[in-house]
């Protein structure tokens, strides 16, 4: 009996291992086991002494009637042993509830819905600043299958006219490009025309063109400019600027001396010395222009002389008169003044006298314009024409919409005497506005939730220990805050006109401690529970005052713009920026995935996976990744917390991670910006596999959409991470585990072959392939379901 099958042992001794699946206990759940328990009753018969004499194998025998009776008992107990057994562990338990209360004995309190947050662009009528009420609604308009939202202002805020909507002045370049070949400038300065030769002074620099053409630019709003167009390009010294820059053009122009030089005279062009043909007024200093054919230099004067310069040499006459007396007679050389140039260094061509001119007195030629920017970035200058008084209510932030609507949140301040605004240089935008762009500086902080006020709960009664009341609607709104648990309820209980207090636990509670407990079910309802400090007072009405809606579902950007009811003063808002921080409640398969993290945690964060972990559960979080390195900011070694979600989640998670830690712990927490990424590969598909069928499932492994943490394509953010690398190997395993993939022909990364073992993104980013693109043998992965 060599073999393990020449035995029959049964039932099989369980061992349990770690991380379970379902199918570990169906076995047991499986038909047909009451034979297995009467093959093993009736083996054991002879085991046991009392009944080695027994041999009744007749069905009528009440002995056998009784072990056949115990086989189907214990083959029903089998089965709800398994079920139970399957109960009572995370990763196999079924039945409703049953997650809740398993993750409640480690003290762990699954997540509720959590709400959305947003941020409109408020304007106010008249002339007078006006006062919105808290709590002041607004509804959403009706998104990708879900009903409108109703959200309402968080605290009472001042809106004023005076910064409804202010246009934002484009700004202008202030830097040279690093080679142009034309430049904007003002039509009415334009003294130039196609042909003739300029000096480009460049903050000392000298660059000898000639005007190639002289056009209009067109503009979208008048006046038009002018356009000069130069005969070749010009690379300026880096770091020079518009406002460094003259176009001048020659007003005189003079010959080179080009008679023979007298003696002692030097050459009209020697080196940097040139001697004019006239006496010009030409001072140290000043430029000038040579002209030569079509070659052109320009130089600065470092020196001057005037002298006089032979135009005719002496000559010497004989004359006899009629007595025959013979007489020489002398005449003095003939000289004219010229003005001799020394130069700050040789032209740069070889000067021909007789066809070499010099223009000088040089004057500006047109004004230059510097261009008009079409975007504005986070450094440029916010001139802001249209402020002319200083606001007189509290700025709550700014925001920024440009021309395709893309907008940007952001603190700062505003200055009417300037007419400019300084915004804050952290956090960074993460990308550029196009222009025109427009300034909104009435900002209302709203979120999701409809309020419900006096809702009556029910009435005490002192002779219970413990009373539990539902709230009539459901979801309860929870709000994201800068808390340990990362968010706040907005229920307020009332006992008698007394208001009682929330609690996490009743553990620890004075007896006497006005005080209750909220929890959620699994369908959502919130349950009010009373008694583990006072009790009830008998008789006494409770009732609540809260607001209810909340979810992962939150409206993009524009549709927050309907008033749930007019108020006065308020003509309309603007939707500037998508909503954020929602999520909807903690399901049993969340739960099993946070509720072991939060074990570890323990109450307190004290590793890099402990930050990690709690960082991960704050709502609208995608992707974290904390790691040990230099905090440029705080000059000191850090833990930095690289998160992927909303910008404004920065200020929540930071809240989080302090209150679980030490006081002194160096954090940092990031927002990863997305660095487009394109991927695109050919796969050989198996012959006896469906081509379409291979690149869909391709796809699927490639980019699947998440559903749950650690699930999601190879190529998700939430799978990469902030900072993630895409390793080659790890793509082809993906990639080559697909049934009917049988090799791969090409791969690229953004448009360029993948040689390498793995791309990096740059600092504090991450790869977002959803701009980029996944591509498949042609077939492109939309964010849901393959293309």
């Amino acid at each position: 009996m060599s073999c393990a099958c020449d035995s029959h042992v049964f039932p099989q001794p369980r061992a349990i291992p770690a991380a379970l699946a379902s199918a570990f206990f169906r076995p047991a759940h499986a038909p047909g086991l009451f034979g297995d328990w009467r093959n093993a009753l009736l083996a054991d018969i002879g085991r046991s002494p009392a009944l080695r004499d027994w041999r009744a194998r007749d069905g009528h025998d009440f002995g056998l009637m009784l072990v056949e009776m115990g086989a189907y008992v214990f083959d029903v107990l089998g089965f709800y042993d398994a079920l139970v057994a399957g109960e009572s562990y995370l990763h196999t338990a079924s039945l409703s509830g049953a997650q809740r209360r398993l993750v409640g004995l480690l003290g762990y309190r699954p997540r509720p819905a959590v709400a959305a947050i947003a941020q409109l662009a408020a304007e106010a009528d008249g002339k007078q600043p006006v006062q919105l009420p808290k709590g002041t609604a607004f509804r959403s308009s009706a998104f990708a299958g879900e009903p409108p939202q109703i959200f309402e202002l968080d605290a009472a805020t001042g809106i004023d006219p005076r910064i409804n909507a202010l246009p934002v002045a484009k700004v202008r370049a202030t830097t040279l490009p690093a080679s142009f070949d034309s430049l904007l400038v003002d039509p009415a300065s334009v003294r130039v025309r196609a042909g003739d030769a300029v000096v480009l002074d460049i903050n000392g620099q000298l660059y000898a063109r000639r005007i190639s053409t002289v056009s209009t630019e067109v503009q979208r709003t008048p006046p038009n400019l002018s356009r000069i167009g130069l005969s070749s390009s010009v690379s300026p010294a880096s770091g020079a600027t518009y406002a460094q820059l003259r176009i001048l053009a020659g007003g005189a122009t003079t010959s080179l001396w080009q008679l023979t030089p007298g003696s002692g005279e030097g050459n009209a062009a020697s080196g940097s010395q040139i001697a004019l043909n006239v006496i010009a007024p030409i001072y140290s200093g000043q430029i000038v222009l040579i002209e030569q054919g079509t070659s052109l230099d320009a130089r600065h004067v470092s020196s001057i002389a005037e002298a006089q310069r032979t135009v005719l040499s002496s000559l010497s006459s004989t004359i006899t008169d009629s007595a025959s007396h013979t007489s020489t007679l002398t005449s003095p050389a003939i000289k004219r003044g010229s003005t001799t140039l020394t130069l700050d260094s040789a032209p740069s061509f070889t000067l021909d006298v007789s066809k070499a001119s010099v223009h000088y007195a040089l004057y500006p030629a047109a004004q230059v314009l510097a261009p008009v920017l079409d975007t504005l970035g986070q450094t440029d200058p916010v001139g802001l024409p249209a402020l002319r008084d200083a606001p007189r209510v509290t700025l709550h932030g700014v925001l920024l919409q440009d021309a395709n609507d893309d907008g940007v949140s952001t603190q700062g301040s505003l200055d009417a005497a300037n007419h400019s605004a300084t915004l804050d240089a952290t956090p960074a935008w993460g990308k550029t506005l196009a222009a025109p762009v427009t300034l909104f500086g009435n900002v209302l902080q709203i979120s999701r939730g409809e309020s419900v006020h006096g809702e009556v709960l029910g009435t005490g009664d002192g002779a219970q220990a413990s009373q539990s009341f539902k709230l009539q609607k459901k979801p309860l709104t929870y709000l994201p805050a800068n808390n340990a648990s990362g968010m706040v309820s907005t229920l307020a209980v009332w006992v008698g006109g007394v208001q009682w207090h929330e609690v996490d636990t009743f553990y620890g509670v004075d007896a006497h401690a006005q005080v209750y407990t909220v929890r959620q079910d699994d369908a959502g309802d919130s349950h009010v529970t009373f008694g583990g400090g006072a009790r009830l007072p008998t008789g006494a009405v409770v009732s609540a005052d809260y607001r209810h809606g909340a979810g992962a579902a939150v409206p993009p950007a524009g549709l927050i713009k309907q008033l749930a009811k007019p108020v006065a003063g308020l003509r309309r808002v603007h939707n500037v920026l998508p909503a954020y921080g929602g999520a909807d409640a903690e399901s049993s398969a969340e739960l099993a995935v946070y509720a072991p993290q939060s074990a570890l945690l323990l109450g307190r964060a004290i590793s890099l996976p402990d930050l990690e972990a709690a960082a991960s559960q704050v709502a609208g979080v995608r992707a974290v990744r904390a790691s040990w390195r230099w905090d440029a900011a705080g000059l000191r070694p850090a833990a930095v917390i690289g998160y992927i979600g909303d910008q404004q989640l920065a200020s929540t998670i930071t809240s989080r991670l302090r209150a679980l830690s030490e006081l002194d712990a160096p954090l940092r927490v990031e927002q990863a910006l997305p660095q487009t990424a394109r991927l695109a590969l050919a796969v050989l598909v198996d012959p006896d596999h469906s081509p379409s069928q291979v690149k869909a499932a391709v796809l699927l492994a490639l980019y699947a959409p998440v559903t749950l943490p650690g699930t999601g394509g190879f190529l998700r953010a939430e799978r990469l991470g902030p900072d993630g690398p895409v390793f080659v190997s790890q793509l082809m395993a993906v990639v080559m585990a697909v049934p009917g993939v049988i090799g791969v022909q090409s791969l690229t990364f953004n448009e360029g072959p993948f040689t390498q073992p793995a791309r990096v993104p740059n600092a504090g980013h991450y790869f977002d392939f959803g701009s980029g693109g996944v591509l498949v043998n042609g077939t492109a992965a939309s964010e849901g379901v393959p293309a």
